[in-house]
């Protein structure tokens, strides 16, 4: 791919999303939290403390609710999952951000939103901000990085292993993001 401009070393940035692109004061982490609460105490049918904890270790030990769910043996659909954490969030609490835009549009670079959340969530809180599909080449989601985990072919017979759920941090979830970017890693940030 050619050079975007000569006075970058980078052709491609890759941009988080969730409290990064709007203030992380507006309690959607806050309410996020609570909604996982929520969700694992009635899929694990646990008090309130209890869920709350474990919300702490899963993430700990595999990165999200959602991967640890599933890694230990949940049957939890990404979608049932998402709609339940995000259905509930104060997308009103995110204003448009004229500043941000303007921002973003001058950075002559291929910009990417690089989320473990899901596309729907991206998708509302670029809209919120006034930021949706002219500052954004794509969205690298949950979705993107875990496409087996939508796929809708029955499973064998067989025993099963856990499906491995690829997110940030994970070294592999950066790799799939530079691929689907499409830039050379090395130009990539």
């Amino acid at each position: 791919m050619a050079l975007c401009c000569n006075s970058s070393p980078f052709d491609c940035l890759l941009i988080d999303l969730d409290d990064t692109l709007y203030s992380p004061n507006l309690g959607i982490s806050q309410a996020l939290r609570k909604n996982i609460d929520d969700f694992l105490a009635i899929k694990c049918g646990l008090p309130a403390e209890q869920a709350s904890s474990l919300r702490i270790e899963l993430f700990k030990k595999y990165g999200s609710s959602l991967a640890g769910l599933l890694a230990l043996g949940y049957k939890v659909h990404p979608d049932e999952y998402h709609s339940f954490v995000h259905g509930l969030l104060p997308y009103e609490n995110i204003r448009p951000d004229s500043q941000l835009r303007e921002l973003l549009l001058s950075i002559p670079q291929t910009k990417i939103i690089f989320t473990n959340s899901d596309r729907k969530h991206a998708s509302r809180v670029l809209e919120r901000l006034g930021i949706e599909e002219e500052c954004f080449h794509k969205i690298i989601c949950f979705e993107t990085l875990n496409p087996e985990l939508f796929d809708t072919t029955p499973e064998p017979a067989t025993v099963c292993q856990p499906p491995v759920v690829v997110l940030k941090p994970l070294i592999a979830a950066v790799e799939a993001a530079v691929h689907i970017a499409g830039f050379e890693p090395r130009r990539t940030v």
